[in-house]
């Protein structure tokens, strides 16, 4: 019998999943702007730290796109970066 070693998951996958869940769901549409990372940490009761590193997560894989000053949104299905 084989195991494999159970990973534990960091904070920011956890948002990462939370976030993607949400656009699959249609929770979050194309265009719609997230909530500032303060707001997000305090919701969640997480470090600023977490909620920074899963929205730079998400912009690196191409669902959000986080335009400085104004904020960050979800990205429209098909456009590039």
């Amino acid at each position: 019998m084989k195991f494999k070693p159970i990973k534990a998951k960091k904070i920011y996958e956890e948002i990462v999943e939370q976030i993607k869940g949400m656009i699959t769901s249609g929770e979050l549409n194309a265009g719609d702007k997230l909530v500032p990372e303060r707001e997000l940490a305090e919701r969640l009761q997480v470090g600023r730290s977490a909620v920074r590193e899963a929205y730079r997560a998400l912009e690196a894989i191409g669902l959000i796109e986080i335009r400085p000053g104004e904020g960050t949104f979800v990205r429209e299905m098909g456009t590039k970066p």
